[in-house]
Formats: structure tokens, C-alpha cells, sequence
């Protein structure tokens, strides 16, 4: 592991790192060693409802579901909070290229500000450290319908992750029915 970790943040006012519960339902404070994965999390948006985001041989892949929502999450300022790597550890429940701490608050060792995140994600395209798929280009196996969230939000569900399924429904109303079978189901 580095010695330095990334945490993405569209804050630039955080004097301290607070760990907060999410969806692996642990209290805790999210980074990666691979600052372009950091950068990703700068923008805020509603997470796989409005992109994918993977990960292939250390390069970070990014997919816009709906048209336009790359401009809506990232066309803004954003920071890079570096933190100390001490307390960080993989876990594997984590996505590849998360790593977390369970410390209760950590203090940045420095802040990196970005005026424009959406550019700054290109120029790290132009350079080889991501992969952008605009809508509606996507690796092939993830449907131009989106429907590969129906089983996962409906896990989200199950695993105590409250409003996914309403959450879901909210930007994908076409998968009521759908999504009603499959509860109705199992």
C-alpha cells in the first residue's frame, strides 16, 4: 500500500474527514490509491443510478446511464483530500480500488482543488488513466436500458439499505412492474 490515500469531495470547507455510514453499511472513511477513482467521487450525483463505475487493469471506467448526466455530476468544481495511508486497508466486500479506515475523523495531510472536475477527468482520459463512455456508448454488457439495477437495488433493499428500491423507481418509473415481479417472486 501507498503511504498517501485520495477521498474525493465536492466540499472544499473539510477541515476533518468524518467516517459516515454507506451502503456496506459500516461507519467509516472511504479513499483510493488511485487518485483518478478519488476524482470520481468529487461529483455528486444518485452513484449507479446515474453511472458505472469500474475498474480493469488500474484503469478506472466510467459510464454515463442517461444523456447529460456527466455535465450534471462533474461540471463543477471539486477537491482531493490526500490522507495519511496508515489506518486504510482493502477489504473484500469493497470495490477493487476502494480502501477504508475505521477511524472516527482524519485530518488531510493536504487539499488539491479543481475548478473544473468534468475537464479534469478528459485530461486524465487524453492520458490513459480512465476509460469515458458518453451515453449512449457502453461496454456491452451493461444494457442500454439500464435494467442490470433492478436485482442489484433490490439486494440494496434486502441488506437494510433503505428507500433503494423506491430510489430506483424514482429515476427508472418504466421498471415498476419489473421490479414488483421479482419481490412478488421471492
Amino acid at each position: 500500500m501507498n503511504n498517501i490515500v485520495y477521498h474525493g469531495s465536492d466540499n472544499g470547507n473539510l477541515e476533518i474527514i468524518r467516517a459516515n455510514i454507506s451502503t456496506h453499511q459500516k461507519k467509516c472513511i472511504y479513499a483510493s490509491e488511485n487518485k483518478v477513482v478519488a476524482m470520481l467521487f468529487m461529483g455528486k450525483g444518485m452513484g449507479d443510478l446515474d453511472t458505472v463505475k469500474l475498474y480493469d487493469n488500474e484503469i478506472p471506467i466510467l459510464v454515463e446511464r442517461r444523456e447529460g448526466l456527466l455535465e450534471k455530476i462533474y461540471n463543477k468544481p471539486g477537491y482531493i483530500y490526500v490522507l495519511d495511508a496508515t489506518t486504510f486497508n482493502h477489504y473484500e466486500y469493497l470495490w477493487e480500488p476502494e480502501v477504508i479506515s475505521f477511524e472516527k475523523a482524519l485530518k488531510p495531510i493536504k487539499k488539491v482543488y479543481y475548478d473544473n472536475i468534468l475537464n479534469a477527468l478528459i485530461k486524465e482520459e487524453r492520458n490513459g488513466n480512465i476509460k469515458i463512455y458518453r451515453y449512449p456508448n457502453r461496454p456491452n454488457y451493461i444494457p442500454l436500458d439500464n435494467s442490470d439495477l433492478i436485482d442489484r437495488y433490490i439486494s440494496f433493499e434486502k441488506q437494510g439499505i433503505e428507500h433503494a428500491v423506491d430510489n430506483l423507481l424514482e429515476v427508472y418509473p418504466e421498471f415498476k412492474d419489473k421490479v414488483l415481479e421479482k419481490l412478488l417472486s421471492k
